[in-house]
């Protein structure tokens, strides 16, 4: 028996009962951007998602692989989707030349992939959407796993 996660071929979630949430793809979602592991955001229509962007202030939760699909097939826009949206383990995409280590805070980076979230202004950063659990520092986008549990980012000062 391994003594730490072993990241699952064609599944998102590693470890955990999160709440599982059944929508569908939004008309304004990126077909090629809609990819299992990656994070999602409401679109304009109730019950719809689309690729959440960098430093994303609504993240919805973690677009789930389905039984019929390949982790990497992409869906098509009005496609039935189910999304992870409670806290779990999860394998999510790191943005490529990203620098973490475990424990870091990560943000939405473009196209729903995760970032390690940037000093800067409260209100400028971007929701933390969990921390990592492992080290990563490579050139190419990195499957890392992720404590998910989405906190809500502080307000600016006015």
């Amino acid at each position: 028996m391994p003594q730490f996660l072993v990241k699952p071929g064609n599944q998102i979630l590693v470890a955990g009962n999160p709440l599982m949430v059944e929508m569908e793809i939004g008309a304004n979602a990126t077909a090629a951007k809609m990819l299992p592991g990656r994070l999602v955001i409401f679109d304009t229509t109730d019950g719809t998602v689309k690729e959440a962007g960098a430093k994303a202030d609504n993240v919805v939760g973690i677009l789930d692989v389905a039984p019929n699909k390949l982790e990497s097939d992409a869906y098509a826009v009005g496609d039935e989707c189910e999304i992870i949206a409670g806290e779990c383990i999860a394998k999510l995409t790191l943005l490529a030349s990203e620098n973490v280590t475990r424990g870091d805070p990560l943000v939405a980076a473009a196209d729903g992939k995760v970032a390690k979230q940037a000093v800067g202004a409260m209100g400028a950063q971007g929701t933390v959407i969990g921390h990592a659990w492992e080290s990563s520092n490579v050139t190419v986008d990195a499957e890392i796993l992720v404590h998910y549990h989405k906190t809500a980012e502080p307000a600016a000062a006015s």
